[in-house]
């Protein structure tokens, strides 16, 4: 073998030099002949070397890089292929690699999407990395693309992502798995199942007035306190006595923190400051490979959930079984827990083996009760307090039809029956979805049909071509506050619109209240009722006890940029979500 074609370690040459003429070693053969001098040589050979790097490491790091070569490579052919591109017109690109990815991911795109309606009508294109999306205000094409869901469905980045945090529940399946789960989980949301929860709504807002009103007197009269806290702790107790028939103990403020309670706090501090990585993880799905804060967070609380939620299901099933068979009782469903409902119609005898849902189905169901439920219905309270505390003569009107019942727990009839208090929440429904907007993917080519026709070279068209892959973005708060459907005053906070709306509403394919909050079609929120009637009673119970005033200028409110879209205070965006309010206790004037 030719000396010069061995391997040396750093340390065997060393070895190997000491008492040695350079000139004879494989090492002084090599470097003399490159003129290197053996001062250099020995300087070198006896220099410390980093570790080497593990061969595994090495290994990920060549699969990542030919992942993401693969990608940049897909995106090209991606964005030189869309037929998207010819038929639609849509803003250029800032970035060639990013697209709009950037501007989505740390603000809300309602802004924007409103621009570029402005500019290029109401069904348009853009890209963010090589996807290139459908945008589109359409009322006919988004009854169209809500209402296919063998066509439209969420993506499947989309629901990798939303899964760690609620599990694969109802929310994130498709099609015939779909049609499965809200079999058995739909009779648990019915208007007469939901209405036997009024009594659960009250006690715990009446716990909440009797700890507010506490506070106030503490404080001399007037108390400053986080609203959105509140309403989250308040929230998560109603859920979780709802889902389960537990105390959570969220309101008890002696009581030590248990397992389950801080389970959702996990959950709840969703990251409010936008980075790089986190919306790598979400458009690259592979990188999810790799550990990250979040990601553990909401493991750990998935665990915690998931364990609870096991226990109390094996519980019912054997309550279920024990000598009553599939039939006991059908009335007994009316009342009870969501987990017992779901237990009993899952055990239905007209139900086949396969029709049935397994405990880790169950269990997803109930987490995503547990988080989408609690959190949503947090957000939408939170932003109805601000607003009757920004609009005083709102809140005076609200009081004062509160009060004309002269009971201090009404049944859901009496308190549906308040025609100003329904404006009120729909109107805050409609200018505050948690989330505002949604997106779905083409799961085959389709031709979309159009209530306005879009000029395309030079060529009106009433239908356009959707490839398969194509990500349609549905523009929730865009349709809820578009000024064409609603009228020039779209944007504001005017609870008397309700009483005479357009005639262009009625067409807004959403389950409740001619928006899309809530959803539409074949996969609408089961749980909208659940969530309209407790801030109905929420507000009924508080407003009568209470005046609202906000803290701080109403314009240090604002939104944050994340899943769900929190209040925060502007000049203090580190603390995370927050809505600062002071509450006085309220007299009724003789």
């Amino acid at each position: 073998m030719n000396p010069l074609r061995r391997r040396y370690s750093i340390k065997d040459q060393h070895k190997h030099i000491i008492g040695t003429p350079i000139q004879d070693t494989p090492l002084g053969a090599r470097v003399i002949r490159r003129g290197v001098d053996e001062s250099t040589l020995l300087c070198a050979a006896s220099c410390p070397q980093p570790p080497m790097i593990p061969l595994s490491i090495q290994l990920c790091g060549a699969f990542l890089a030919a992942v993401l070569l693969q990608r940049l490579l897909s995106m090209s052919y991606g964005i030189l292929r869309n037929r998207l591109r010819s038929q639609l017109p849509g803003p250029r690109s800032p970035s060639l690699l990013f697209g709009y990815a950037w501007q989505f991911w740390t603000t809300d795109p309602t802004e924007l999407h409103e621009q570029w309606v402005k500019c290029f009508g109401r069904t348009i294109q853009y890209r963010i990395f090589s996807n290139v999306h459908l945008f589109t205000m359409d009322l006919k094409a988004l009854g169209h693309i809500l209402t296919r869901d063998n066509v439209y469905q969420k993506p499947p980045q989309v629901r990798s992502f939303v899964a760690q945090m609620l599990g694969n529940g109802t929310v994130l399946t498709e099609g015939a798995e779909h049609r499965k789960r809200r079999r058995v989980v739909s009779p648990a949301f019915g208007p007469t199942q939901i209405r036997e929860f009024t009594g659960l709504f009250q006690k715990q807002a009446s716990q909440l007035r009797d700890i507010l009103a506490l506070e106030v007197t503490r404080h001399d009269g007037v108390a400053s306190v986080d609203f959105y806290d509140w309403m989250q702790r308040m929230t998560l107790e109603i859920i979780g006595g709802a889902a389960f028939s537990h105390d959570i103990g969220a309101l008890d403020t002696e009581q030590k923190p248990n397992e389950l309670c801080d389970a959702f706090r996990l959950v709840s501090q969703e990251v409010t400051r936008a980075s790089v990585y986190p919306m790598l993880r979400f458009f690259f799905p592979v990188l999810r490979i790799l550990p990250e804060e979040q990601c553990r967070r909401f493991a750990k609380a998935r665990d915690a959930m998931g364990q609870f939620a096991r226990q109390i299901i094996e519980e019912k099933k054997q309550e279920l079984a024990l000598g009553h068979g599939y039939g006991f009782e059908k009335a007994r469903g009316k009342r009870g827990n969501l987990l017992t409902r779901m237990v009993e119609a899952n055990m239905e005898a007209t139900l086949g083996d396969s029709e049935r849902l397994s405990t880790e189905n169950i269990i997803d169901e109930i987490a995503t009760i547990l988080l989408a439920g609690h959190e949503s219905t947090a957000i939408t309270l939170s932003w109805f307090m601000f607003r009757v505390a920004s609009h005083q003569d709102v809140q005076a009107m609200l009081r004062e039809e509160l009060f004309s019942i002269s009971t201090e727990s009404p049944n859901i009839e009496q308190i549906s029956g308040l025609r100003y208090l329904d404006n009120v929440v729909r109107e805050v429904v409609r200018l505050h979805p948690a989330t505002p907007s949604s997106v779905r993917m083409a799961m085959e080519d389709d031709f979309l049909p159009l209530g306005g026709p879009v000029v395309a070279n030079d060529v009106a068209q009433d239908r356009i071509w959707v490839p398969k892959g194509t990500p349609v973005v549905i523009p929730i708060l865009g349709i809820n506050r578009d000024i064409a459907l609603w009228g020039e005053d779209a944007h504001e906070f005017r609870p008397e619109r309700w009483d005479t709306l357009p005639e262009t509403v009625s067409g807004i394919p959403g389950v409740w209240a001619n928006t899309l909050t809530f959803g539409g079609g074949l996969h609408g929120c089961l749980g909208y009722r659940f969530s309209i009637n407790q801030i109905k009673v929420v507000a009924f119970t508080l407003l009568r006890s209470f005046e609202l005033e906000l803290a701080v200028p109403a314009t240090d409110i604002g939104k944050s940029s994340t899943t769900f879209v929190r209040p925060i205070q502007i000049s203090n965006p580190e603390r995370g979500p927050h809505l600062p309010m002071l509450v006085r206790a309220y007299t009724k004037p003789e």
